[in-house]
């Protein structure tokens, strides 16, 4: 008895230890350290996000104007210099495209409280019904119209104070991504040898040659190719918006070349502007449809036949998993995280690829992009 009673204690040790291992198996030390790295590292990136996000966007698109410096004449000329010219140039286009677009945009800034008080005039007929409620309750609110004065005057300082702080921080973002990217373009040879260099081994040199290599001519290609696309189809809905009467129609070209670097949410926000505009603008309700629905137009053309055409297979990716990147740096970094999400789709999946551990989850991210293999009869 006591024999049995032995034999089942050991048996249940065995059963008790190897239980331990294999939840040791599913929590490694290792596992879970890096885990808490990555966590600290995700938290780092959202409360730095004024810091970290123009880093990466200068990074992201360092990609566009690397193959640039290999191009003549600006390969005869030494890396700073090619750098400077790229960077200014930049600088040129940009500064000069918000001049160009500051008074339409200001002008319909302007144009919104007369624009509220437009829209309630065309709706009185649908909300006439309402409108003895609406006078009651303006009745009731006469009461507290002093102190609503003094709550908008606090609010105007504290919208005032906003605006200040925000044009403070896009201006540094700004001065980072510049400096950033001249940086990182006249410096980019050397760069490329210091990652190849701190290797351990030859094979892994070669890996990261690689890598390197593969990441920027598909992160260029790509960069290359949207922004070809968003060029020309910014191009057809300033025309579709000319052409149908809408007013500024170089902003609204110039908003849809800018909106479709975000996937789902950019074309969606371009039709809801255009819709508000058309209804601003147009008197016929009828014609204030066609703004949205010439956008929506090109959108559709430019998804569905375009932009496959012109990218191909090769950049694929999982449709969900480029919706929950736009989701996920989109709540990290704001709307340079939701421009920024595909790219650094497209740059995970290029170095996961080349890693063995890793590649599953390249696989992943990729969309299904050939046929399977039929066995012959």
């Amino acid at each position: 008895m006591q024999d049995g009673d032995n034999q089942n204690a050991r048996n249940g040790n065995e059963n008790g230890a190897s239980s331990s291992v294999s939840f040791g198996g599913l929590m490694l030390p290792g596992t879970a350290l890096s885990f808490l790295a990555i966590l600290a590292l995700l938290y780092t990136f959202y409360l730095a996000q004024a810091l970290i996000a123009p880093v990466f966007t200068a990074i992201v698109v360092s990609f566009l104007f690397t193959p640039l410096l290999r191009l003549f004449p600006l390969k005869h000329l030494p890396d700073p210099a090619a750098a400077a010219i790229i960077v200014f140039t930049l600088l040129g286009l940009s500064s000069g495209g918000l001049y160009l677009l500051a008074d339409p945009v200001s002008e319909w800034a302007e144009r919104i409280p007369a624009a509220i008080e437009e829209f309630r005039q065309r709706t009185r007929e649908i909300t006439i019904s309402m409108e003895e409620m609406r006078e009651m309750a303006d009745s009731l609110s006469d009461m507290e119209e002093e102190a609503r004065n003094q709550d908008v005057v606090i609010q105007e300082a504290s919208l005032a104070n906003r605006a200040l702080t925000l044009a403070g921080t896009i201006g540094t973002s700004l001065l980072i991504f510049f400096v950033f990217l001249y940086f990182i373009l006249a410096t980019n040879h050397l760069m490329r040898d210091r990652i190849v260099q701190i290797a351990p081994r030859i094979g892994d040199k070669e890996k990261a040659r690689r890598i390197i290599r593969d990441i920027e001519r598909e992160i260029s290609g790509y960069l290359v190719s949207v922004t070809l696309i968003n060029m020309g189809l910014g191009t057809a809905i300033g025309l579709c918006m000319w052409a149908i009467g809408l007013p500024n129609p170089v902003l609204w070209g110039a908003a849809g070349m800018i909106l479709n670097y975000i996937p789902y949410l950019g074309p969606a926000i371009g039709m809801t502007l255009t819709g508000i505009a058309g209804f601003l603008t147009m008197p016929d309700p009828v014609y204030a449809l066609l703004p949205p629905a010439f956008y929506f137009l090109c959108n559709l053309i430019e998804s569905q036949l375009v932009l496959p055409t012109v990218i191909g297979r090769r950049h694929t990716i999982n449709s969900a998993v480029v919706f929950l990147s736009i989701v996920f740096w989109g709540w990290m970094w704001g709307v340079i995280g939701a421009v920024l999400a595909v790219p650094i789709l497209v740059i995970v999946k290029t170095a996961f690829s080349h890693l063995d551990r890793l590649q599953k989850f390249s696989v992943f991210i990729a969309s299904e992009d050939r046929k399977p293999r039929r066995l012959p009869d």
